[in-house]
Protein backbone atom coordinates (compact mmCIF):
# COMPACT_ATOMS: atom_id res chain seq x y z
CA UNK A 1 0.00 0.00 0.00
CA UNK A 2 2.95 2.26 0.81
CA UNK A 3 4.88 1.38 -2.05
CA UNK A 4 2.06 2.18 -4.53
CA UNK A 5 1.51 5.65 -2.76
CA UNK A 6 5.05 6.73 -2.91
CA UNK A 7 4.65 5.48 -7.18
CA UNK A 8 1.75 7.96 -7.21
CA UNK A 9 3.33 10.90 -5.32
CA UNK A 10 6.38 10.50 -7.52
CA UNK A 11 4.41 10.64 -10.58
CA UNK A 12 2.70 13.37 -9.19
CA UNK A 13 5.90 14.97 -8.50
CA UNK A 14 7.41 14.10 -12.23
CA UNK A 15 4.40 15.70 -13.88
CA UNK A 16 4.32 18.97 -12.00
CA UNK A 17 8.11 19.53 -12.47
CA UNK A 18 7.55 18.47 -15.90
CA UNK A 19 4.56 21.08 -16.22
CA UNK A 20 6.77 24.04 -15.17
CA UNK A 21 10.00 23.71 -17.43
CA UNK A 22 7.86 23.49 -20.13
CA UNK A 23 6.50 26.69 -18.99
CA UNK A 24 9.49 27.87 -18.59
CA UNK A 25 10.83 27.04 -21.85
CA UNK A 26 7.94 28.89 -23.44
CA UNK A 27 8.52 32.08 -21.47
CA UNK A 28 12.04 31.90 -22.53
CA UNK A 29 11.24 31.63 -26.32
CA UNK A 30 8.52 34.64 -25.96
CA UNK A 31 11.12 36.60 -24.41
CA UNK A 32 13.58 36.36 -27.21
CA UNK A 33 13.64 38.88 -29.98
CA UNK A 34 12.76 37.89 -33.16
CA UNK A 35 15.34 37.39 -35.55
CA UNK A 36 16.02 40.25 -38.07
CA UNK A 37 14.45 39.57 -41.61
CA UNK A 38 17.36 39.75 -44.12
CA UNK A 39 17.40 43.71 -45.27
CA UNK A 40 15.71 44.04 -48.78
CA UNK A 41 17.72 44.48 -51.73
CA UNK A 42 18.75 48.08 -52.50
CA UNK A 43 17.25 48.88 -55.78
CA UNK A 44 19.83 49.93 -58.08
CA UNK A 45 19.03 53.14 -59.89
CA UNK A 46 21.24 53.14 -63.25
CA UNK A 47 23.61 55.72 -63.72
CA UNK A 48 22.50 58.77 -65.84
CA UNK A 49 23.85 58.84 -69.02
CA UNK A 50 26.21 61.61 -69.83
CA UNK A 51 24.32 64.36 -71.67
CA UNK A 52 25.57 64.28 -75.24
CA UNK A 53 28.04 66.30 -76.43
CA UNK A 54 27.72 68.27 -79.22
CA UNK A 55 29.66 67.08 -82.09
CA UNK A 56 32.56 69.33 -82.88
CA UNK A 57 32.56 71.04 -86.26
CA UNK A 58 34.18 69.86 -88.85
CA UNK A 59 36.88 71.90 -89.27
CA UNK A 60 37.42 70.50 -93.39
CA UNK A 61 34.06 72.09 -94.16
CA UNK A 62 34.83 75.52 -92.38
CA UNK A 63 35.28 76.99 -96.12
CA UNK A 64 31.68 76.67 -96.32
CA UNK A 65 30.11 78.51 -93.76
CA UNK A 66 33.01 81.14 -93.57
CA UNK A 67 31.95 84.59 -94.25
CA UNK A 68 33.31 86.65 -96.94
CA UNK A 69 36.84 88.64 -96.36
CA UNK A 70 37.45 90.13 -99.95
CA UNK A 71 34.71 89.38 -102.47
CA UNK A 72 31.59 88.39 -102.05
CA UNK A 73 27.80 88.90 -103.15
CA UNK A 74 26.29 89.77 -106.45
CA UNK A 75 29.14 90.54 -109.02
CA UNK A 76 28.85 93.19 -112.13
CA UNK A 77 32.08 93.14 -114.17
CA UNK A 78 33.17 95.73 -117.42
CA UNK A 79 35.94 95.91 -119.79
CA UNK A 80 37.23 97.51 -122.24
CA UNK A 81 40.43 96.42 -124.22
CA UNK A 82 42.47 96.91 -127.38
CA UNK A 83 45.41 95.00 -128.98
CA UNK A 84 46.12 93.24 -132.30
CA UNK A 85 43.77 90.51 -134.80
CA UNK A 86 43.11 89.11 -137.57
CA UNK A 87 40.32 87.21 -139.08
CA UNK A 88 41.18 84.85 -142.04
CA UNK A 89 38.36 82.51 -143.88
CA UNK A 90 35.70 81.94 -146.24
CA UNK A 91 32.00 83.41 -146.95
CA UNK A 92 29.42 81.25 -145.42
CA UNK A 93 28.82 79.19 -148.43
CA UNK A 94 29.12 75.19 -148.74
CA UNK A 95 30.33 75.33 -152.38
CA UNK A 96 33.17 78.18 -151.33
CA UNK A 97 34.69 76.96 -148.15
CA UNK A 98 37.78 75.57 -148.45
CA UNK A 99 38.15 76.84 -151.81
CA UNK A 100 41.41 79.20 -151.96
CA UNK A 101 39.68 81.59 -154.41
CA UNK A 102 37.20 82.20 -152.27
CA UNK A 103 39.85 82.64 -148.94
CA UNK A 104 40.67 85.86 -147.72
CA UNK A 105 43.13 87.50 -145.38
CA UNK A 106 42.06 90.32 -143.60
CA UNK A 107 45.57 91.11 -142.19
CA UNK A 108 46.82 92.54 -138.95
CA UNK A 109 44.45 95.19 -138.24
CA UNK A 110 43.47 97.08 -134.29
CA UNK A 111 41.37 94.99 -132.08
CA UNK A 112 38.84 96.42 -129.81
CA UNK A 113 36.78 95.15 -127.29
CA UNK A 114 34.25 95.58 -124.89
CA UNK A 115 32.14 93.43 -122.44
CA UNK A 116 30.01 93.30 -119.55
CA UNK A 117 28.92 90.45 -117.83
CA UNK A 118 26.66 89.74 -114.59
CA UNK A 119 27.04 86.99 -112.02
CA UNK A 120 27.91 86.00 -108.43
CA UNK A 121 31.36 85.67 -106.39
CA UNK A 122 31.14 82.24 -104.77
CA UNK A 123 34.12 82.83 -102.88
CA UNK A 124 36.51 84.86 -101.76
CA UNK A 125 39.18 83.54 -104.68
CA UNK A 126 35.90 82.43 -107.33
CA UNK A 127 33.66 84.84 -109.31
CA UNK A 128 31.48 83.07 -111.89
CA UNK A 129 28.75 84.87 -114.71
CA UNK A 130 26.85 85.34 -117.78
CA UNK A 131 27.35 88.23 -120.19
CA UNK A 132 28.23 89.23 -123.72
CA UNK A 133 30.92 91.36 -125.53
CA UNK A 134 31.78 93.16 -128.73
CA UNK A 135 35.14 92.54 -130.74
CA UNK A 136 35.78 94.55 -133.93
CA UNK A 137 38.88 94.45 -136.21
CA UNK A 138 39.42 97.49 -138.34
CA UNK A 139 42.32 97.54 -140.86
CA UNK A 140 42.81 99.86 -144.01
CA UNK A 141 40.84 97.65 -146.66
CA UNK A 142 38.43 95.51 -144.08
CA UNK A 143 36.16 95.76 -140.62
CA UNK A 144 35.36 92.31 -139.00
CA UNK A 145 32.70 92.88 -136.12
CA UNK A 146 31.37 90.20 -133.95
CA UNK A 147 28.57 90.25 -131.22
CA UNK A 148 29.55 87.37 -128.63
CA UNK A 149 27.71 85.55 -125.62
CA UNK A 150 29.53 83.91 -123.47
CA UNK A 151 30.28 82.83 -119.19
CA UNK A 152 32.75 84.26 -117.55
CA UNK A 153 35.03 83.00 -115.29
CA UNK A 154 37.60 84.49 -112.51
CA UNK A 155 39.89 82.21 -110.61
CA UNK A 156 42.32 83.95 -107.68
CA UNK A 157 45.08 81.01 -107.50
CA UNK A 158 47.29 83.09 -105.16
CA UNK A 159 44.50 84.16 -102.19
CA UNK A 160 46.05 82.10 -99.73
CA UNK A 161 49.56 84.21 -99.51
CA UNK A 162 47.57 87.12 -98.38
CA UNK A 163 48.24 91.13 -99.53
CA UNK A 164 47.75 92.30 -102.99
CA UNK A 165 48.31 88.59 -104.09
CA UNK A 166 44.51 87.96 -103.17
CA UNK A 167 44.36 90.41 -106.43
CA UNK A 168 45.91 89.02 -109.07
CA UNK A 169 43.46 86.56 -111.18
CA UNK A 170 42.89 84.51 -114.07
CA UNK A 171 40.14 84.87 -116.52
CA UNK A 172 38.18 82.37 -118.38
CA UNK A 173 35.46 82.58 -120.82
CA UNK A 174 33.70 80.70 -123.40
CA UNK A 175 30.81 81.17 -125.92
CA UNK A 176 29.46 81.54 -128.86
CA UNK A 177 30.34 84.57 -131.51
CA UNK A 178 28.84 85.70 -135.01
CA UNK A 179 32.16 87.25 -136.64
CA UNK A 180 32.07 87.99 -139.87
CA UNK A 181 34.47 90.33 -142.32
CA UNK A 182 33.18 93.11 -144.73
CA UNK A 183 35.20 95.12 -147.45
CA UNK A 184 35.11 98.67 -146.45
CA UNK A 185 34.52 99.78 -150.16
CA UNK A 186 32.23 97.04 -151.25
CA UNK A 187 30.31 96.53 -148.36
CA UNK A 188 30.50 92.50 -149.39
CA UNK A 189 30.87 90.26 -146.82
CA UNK A 190 33.96 88.23 -147.47
CA UNK A 191 34.14 85.99 -144.65
CA UNK A 192 31.17 84.62 -142.09
CA UNK A 193 32.05 82.88 -140.01
CA UNK A 194 28.04 82.45 -138.23
CA UNK A 195 28.21 80.60 -134.94
CA UNK A 196 31.70 80.59 -134.22
CA UNK A 197 33.10 78.95 -131.17
CA UNK A 198 34.42 81.68 -128.64
CA UNK A 199 37.46 80.94 -126.15
CA UNK A 200 39.39 83.79 -124.21
CA UNK A 201 41.94 83.71 -121.30
CA UNK A 202 44.36 86.18 -119.41
CA UNK A 203 45.57 87.49 -116.59
CA UNK A 204 44.36 90.23 -114.70
CA UNK A 205 45.10 92.39 -111.24
CA UNK A 206 42.25 94.07 -109.75
CA UNK A 207 44.50 96.16 -106.29
CA UNK A 208 42.73 99.89 -107.20
CA UNK A 209 39.77 99.67 -105.26
CA UNK A 210 37.20 102.33 -104.52
CA UNK A 211 34.25 101.80 -102.52
CA UNK A 212 32.66 98.47 -103.68
CA UNK A 213 34.89 98.48 -106.62
CA UNK A 214 37.91 96.41 -107.69
CA UNK A 215 39.94 97.53 -110.79
CA UNK A 216 43.32 96.90 -112.80
CA UNK A 217 44.71 95.76 -115.86
CA UNK A 218 43.85 93.27 -117.78
CA UNK A 219 46.38 91.15 -120.19
CA UNK A 220 44.29 88.75 -122.76
CA UNK A 221 44.13 86.44 -125.55
CA UNK A 222 40.59 85.40 -127.51
CA UNK A 223 40.26 82.98 -130.77
CA UNK A 224 37.07 82.54 -132.41
CA UNK A 225 36.48 79.37 -134.73
CA UNK A 226 34.47 77.36 -137.37
CA UNK A 227 34.54 75.41 -140.67
CA UNK A 228 34.95 78.93 -142.26
CA UNK A 229 36.73 81.21 -140.38
CA UNK A 230 39.81 81.44 -137.59
CA UNK A 231 39.99 84.54 -135.84
CA UNK A 232 42.47 85.66 -133.72
CA UNK A 233 43.44 88.58 -131.08
CA UNK A 234 45.74 90.08 -128.23
CA UNK A 235 44.80 92.52 -126.13
CA UNK A 236 45.11 94.89 -123.45
CA UNK A 237 42.89 96.77 -121.35
CA UNK A 238 41.30 98.13 -118.14
CA UNK A 239 38.67 95.92 -116.27
CA UNK A 240 36.53 97.03 -113.08
CA UNK A 241 34.64 95.22 -110.94
CA UNK A 242 31.35 96.12 -108.36
CA UNK A 243 30.72 93.78 -105.49
CA UNK A 244 27.49 93.65 -103.54
CA UNK A 245 30.10 92.39 -100.38
CA UNK A 246 31.52 92.68 -98.43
Amino acid sequence: MRLVTRRKTTGLVLSVALALTMESSRAWAADEPAPASAPAAAVETPPESPKSAEPAPDASKAWETAPHEHRGGFVVGLTALGGVGASNGFPSDAKKIGRLAHYTESGLGFAGAGGLWIGGALADWLNFGVGGSFSTILNGATRSPSPIILFHSDVYPLYPLGGQWRNLGVIAEFGLGFPSTIDLETEETLIDGGGSSYVLGGVFWEGIEAWKLKMGPMLAAHYMFSDSIRRPAAVLGFRMTLYSAP
